[in-house]
Parts: structure tokens; C-alpha cells; sequence
């Protein structure tokens, strides 16, 4: 993050105390860039330089070399870099992003916290998102405690987790820096009544989300362009799960790697909310998948068309108490929804059950150009690339 020090800062009172050296140690990592205005150098800014000369030798050199830093550094920076200003006395200005020395502090101790639906996937889906450089920087800032990924539990609490934080985000410090310090990511998942189409938890999520307070910088949040993250397995990966078994379950899983890669070729509208853990059984609808597996459901009229000489009442009994165990049969066109019609009887019954609930695991076995290629294909209108993605996760670090 970038801290901006106005040179009259540098002449006060609030420079004597140890807090304000801490500011240097924070960003002599290359974790914050601080930035003086005007901009430091060896003819000034004054106030800088008298302060800087007031300090011990080893102390002074290691100050000057945050600053010179975060110069060299700042001709990178976008123009809408995410930053802060620091300013004098005790009272902050949150909206504004301008804040006095502890809370200033306080923001830039606090990890960048990543708040996600499954810790473990969803970190693997970022690690696989990111390039080398990148991937190692993201591990590092784990590892030093720059970054925590948030466990949120499923769609429902994040979006509960994040509206009790919004009700009142610049009331306290506690949820101004939380709310400063966090970025989100969640899954597009499918509408049970159209799956071409995210959740309704999906849509009201990136709805709060895009709510959020812009100031001082826009919420930090990307919403899946695919069902889930197992959607962006490449076919490697896929391929690396098909060969870990042989023999029945082996000819099985060729099967489904087969028929999704020929729906990622054919119909990829259909590959990118095809449910990878479930399969088609996900999207149908109760009564199809009762009989499509075989378990017991209620007994309808046409059930009855064979006990034709029955009464009423008696038929009207028996739907009330009955129920039937219902040969299990093989999905058939008509009981998917129009995006998943349209496939060959063995491609149907392959894709059936999808590749079960641990498919997420292999993305530890993806390649970077591979993941790409997979990732940058086929990105619907509008939907952020690697780079845009990337760019809001680290501008906030």
C-alpha cells in the first residue's frame, strides 16, 4: 500500500516518537511504499532532510532507503494505486483515506485478510491463477503474515459476515480497517430454475459487494466467471485424476474426461456451469433424480393408470401413504434443462455424476500456461482477466 507524507509532517512533534519510525520498519520490506510530497531526493524536500539529519547514522541510512524505495517504486504505481495519506493529530478521516499516525499504523499492520467460501480449494484456485512471480509472492506474504485467507463457510455467511461489517464501516477502527484490509472471492454457482444464469446468493452477494463504500478506494471482490473453481481445471489436470485409477473406475473416468472436454469444445456455455463434484444429477429436478437413481418417491397419478378399477378415494389413499421404489434408469434429454440438451446418449450417462467431490485438489497439479490457456478461454463479456483480477488482490496487500 502506498503512504503518502505531506513535508510539513516531517517539522512536527509526532516525528519524535517511536511510532513514527515503525512506519519505516513496515515498509522496509517492500510490504508499503512510503512517498513524500513533494517527492524526495537529495536537494529535499527541507523538512525531510533536517529531519533525517537529527538521526542516528545507522538509523538515517536505513530511513533514507525506505524513501529512495518507494520513489523508485512509485513510477510503477497506476494511477489508481491504493494509498493513504498521513496527517497530523489524532482524528481520522477514513472516507478519505486520511488518517492520523496509530490508526495509519494499525491499517498497515493488519494483514490483508481474503475472504473465500473454502480456505483450502479456493487458495489453490488463486496459487493456480497467479504466474510464477506472482504465485511466490502470494506464498511469501502468507507465510509473513501479510495475508490470511478467511474461511467463510459458504455464500450465505460471507454475505452476512460482510453486510454486519457495512452497517456501520467507518464508525470504529476495528471495522474501518477490516473493511480497508479485505477482499473477496466467491463463486458465480447456477440458478436452480436456470443454470445458464448465477445463484440468486451469487447475485445478491456481488450486489453488496459492488454497494460497498468506494471511498477512499472501490471494494476489493471478484465473483467466479465460471460455476466454481473446478470449472477451470485444464484438461492436464484432468487427465492427471483419469490416470490414478485403472480397470473399471480407470474406463470410467476416461469416459467422463472425454465427454466434458467434447461440452467444453461443443457447448462450452454448458462446460462453464456444468456442477464438476455432482454432475448432471445436480440440475435435475427432484422428481427426475428420484428416478434416475432409483429411490423411493411419492406415488403420482400415473402410477396408478394400472390400478384403473380402484375408487377415488382409494387412489387418493394411497398417493397420501404410498411410496414407490423407482427402477433406476438412465438420464434422458427431456429431464435436463435446455443449456445441458443436445448430448449423445454415452456422453449423458458419462457426465452423469460429474468428477466427485475432490476434483479441486488437482489444481496443485496445474501448469501456469496451461491454467491460462484454459482460464482465457472463452471469457464471457465484461468478465475481468488474470491481470485485472490479480492487479485488485495486490494493489490492497
Amino acid at each position: 500500500m502506498r503512504v503518502l507524507i505531506d513535508a510539513a509532517f516531517f517539522a512536527g512533534s509526532e516525528t519524535e516518537d517511536l511510532a513514527f519510525l515503525h512506519l519505516f520498519a513496515l515498509a522496509r520490506d517492500g510490504r508499503h511504499l512510503l512517498l513524500t510530497a513533494p517527492t524526495f531526493g537529495p536537494a529535499g524536500p527541507r523538512e525531510v532532510l533536517d529531519w533525517l539529519a537529527a538521526l542516528p547514522e545507522a538509523c538515517c541510512r536505513q530511513v533514507r532507503q525506505v524513501l529512495e524505495q518507494g520513489v523508485a517504486a512509485a513510477s510503477g504505481l497506476p494511477a489508481d494505486a491504493v494509498g493513504i495519506r498521513l496527517v497530523a493529530g489524532t482524528r481520522s478521516d477514513w472516507a478519505a483515506g486520511r488518517l492520523c499516525l496509530p490508526d495509519a499504523l494499525r491499517l498497515l499492520q493488519t494483514p490483508l485478510g481474503v475472504m473465500v467460501e473454502n480456505r483450502r480449494a479456493d487458495w489453490r484456485f488463486l496459487l493456480a491463477l497467479a504466474p510464477p512471480v506472482q504465485r511466490d509472492r502470494l506464498r511469501q506474504a502468507l507465510d509473513r503474515g501479510w495475508l490470511e485467507i478467511l474461511h467463510a463457510g459458504g455464500l450465505g455467511e460471507m454475505k452476512a459476515w460482510l453486510e454486519a461489517l457495512l452497517e456501520h464501516p467507518f464508525t470504529s477502527v476495528s471495522n474501518a480497517t477490516r473493511l480497508l484490509r479485505l477482499w473477496v472471492m466467491f463463486d458465480r454457482d447456477a440458478e436452480r430454475a436456470d443454470p445458464s444464469q448465477p445463484s440468486h446468493e451469487s447475485i445478491a452477494m456481488k450486489t453488496l459487494c459492488a454497494a460497498a463504500p468506494a471511498r477512499p478506494w472501490p471494494f476489493g471482490h471478484y465473483q467466479l466467471g465460471r460455476r466454481a473453481i473446478e470449472n477451470y481445471l485444464p484438461a492436464a489436470a484432468l487427465h492427471h485424476w483419469q490416470a490414478e485409477k485403472s480397470g473399471a473406475e480407470g474406463r470410467r473416468r476416461r469416459e467422463v474426461v472425454d465427454a466434458f472436454c467434447k461440452l467444453r469444445r461443443d457447448q462450452p456455455a454448458a462446460a462453464r456451469q456444468y456442477h464438476m463434484k455432482s454432475g448432471l444429477l445436480a440440475d435435475l429436478s427432484d422428481e427426475a433424480r428420484k428416478d434416475v437413481e432409483g429411490k423411493p418417491r411419492r406415488i403420482q397419478d400415473s402410477d396408478l393408470v394400472r390400478f384403473s378399477g380402484l375408487s377415488a378415494a382409494d387412489r387418493a389413499t394411497l398417493k397420501d401413504l404410498g411410496r414407490l421404489v423407482s427402477e433406476a434408469r438412465r438420464i434422458q434429454d427431456a429431464d435436463l434443462d435446455p443449456l445441458f440438451q443436445g448430448l449423445s446418449d454415452p456422453d449423458r450417462e458419462a457426465l452423469r455424476r460429474g468428477f466427485g467431490r475432490n476434483i479441486a485438489t488437482y489444481l496443485e497439479h496445474v501448469g501456469e500456461a496451461d491454467f491460462r490457456r484454459e482460464f482465457e478461454r472463452h471469457l464471457a463479456p465484461g468478465e475481468p482477466d488474470r491481470e485485472t483480477i490479480l492487479y485488485s488482490l495486490f494493489a490492497r496487500l
